[in-house]
Formats: structure tokens, sequence, C-alpha cells
């Protein structure tokens, strides 16, 4: 056995494990727990795990992602959303509207409020709603300033402060 002379000694190969396998399954581990344990993507690890073998899309997904980053830490939630998109879409050929949905459902339950790019567009309409509402309340209270409702009241508190 080959053990990393760093703590905390991992085995780095063995008689029945060559390196570069050892190293894909700590891979596979890795995006395992970022994506199914983490419960950030219930609804997109359906898709990613659903029709066929989910071991074989997992490692697929796996695969795909170490060649595609190099990296196995420090992903962003938005750049791994993201990422998932790509594979699901661009690999696996999955229909966008349902990569979208799904992932647009697990981003709300994420309580995140970052702008990955997969899902600009859809989360670009939803902040509409409340600027326009903002928009109309600002629009009300600026008519009841003109209609001379107060505008005593308001000039000596803004001469106050």
């Amino acid at each position: 056995m080959v053990y990393d002379p760093q703590t905390p000694y991992t085995i780095l190969q063995n008689s029945t494990i060559d390196f570069s396998t050892l190293q894909r399954i700590n891979r596979f581990a890795r995006y395992w727990d970022m994506v199914a344990n983490s419960g950030r993507f219930s609804l997109g690890l359906d898709l990613l795990l659903g029709g066929g073998s989910a071991f074989n899309h997992f490692l697929s997904f796996s695969d795909w992602l170490w060649h595609t980053t190099g990296k196995t830490h420090e992903f962003a939630l938005e750049k791994l959303l993201d990422l998932l998109h790509d594979h699901l879409v661009d690999v696996r050929g999955l229909p966008v509207d349902a990569v979208r949905a799904a992932l647009l459902a697990d981003y709300r339950a994420s309580g995140a409020r970052g702008k990955p790019l997969c899902l600009a567009e859809l989360l670009a309409v939803e902040r509409v709603g409340p600027d326009a509402k903002r928009d109309s309340r600002q629009k009300r209270q600026a008519r009841h300033v003109e209609q001379g409702g107060h505008q005593g009241e308001i000039r000596r508190a803004a001469a106050a402060a």
C-alpha cells in the first residue's frame, strides 16, 4: 500500500486499485457529497440519476465535471448549478425547459440570492414583480405630495433633518 505522506494519510494505491482509479473514486465521493448529500439539488439529482443506471449516470457526471473544471473544491452554488445544467442538457440531452424548471425549484428552495447563468432569464422575470410594485408606490406617493397633502409637514421634516 502507498499512503499520502500528509495527514490524514489516505491510501493512494494498493495491490488491487491503482492510483488513477482511486483518485476517480475519491472525486466521485467528493462530487456526490456536493450534489447529492448537500440536499440542495433534490430535483436536479432526480434528473441526473434517472433513466438507467444511477451509478453510471453519476460516474459520467463526475468524470465530466473533473475533465471540465479540473477541480474538486471551491465550487460556488451558482457555478455548480450551471455545471449541472450544462451536463444535463449538453451531455445527457435532457429537455432544457424541464432541467431549468427543476433547477429553479432547487435554487429557490436553497434560499440563495446569486444569479446562476442558466437561470438568469427566469430569475430576472421573477425580480421584475417587486420592482414594479415599488415603482407604483413611489408614483402614488409623488401624486400625493403634488396634490398638496402634507406638503408643509414634509418641508418642516426635511428642514429639521
